[in-house]
């Protein structure tokens, strides 16, 4: 935990270092609903290492909702219907073979 005082405002920041473990993933996904911001990043000599920051980044975007307050519900809702009709369009592919 690091605390600073930025425009006589106290702001306390807590940072976590996953290295990108997978194993990590279950215990950030419970953080990203409570989070202010993310931060992630990656090594710019290992490409692997960006690829693996977008998937962390996917998972972070999904979880960025609110229904109380409608922040990007209209966002969720566009996702759930392009992964709901993607399915369906896979399934009625399955039946044409």
């Amino acid at each position: 935990m690091k605390t600073l005082i930025l425009n006589s405002t106290t702001i306390t920041l807590q940072l976590w270092d996953t290295a990108g473990q997978e194993r990590y993933r279950s215990i950030t996904e419970q953080y990203y609903r409570k989070a202010d911001g993310i931060l992630a990043m990656y090594d710019v000599t290992h490409a692997a290492s960006f690829s693996a920051v977008r998937g962390w980044m996917d998972s972070a975007w999904f979880h960025e909702c609110s229904a109380k307050t409608g922040y990007n519900m209209d966002e969720l809702m566009v996702h759930l219907a392009m992964l709901v009709t993607k399915d369906d369009r896979q399934c009625e592919d399955a039946f044409l073979l």
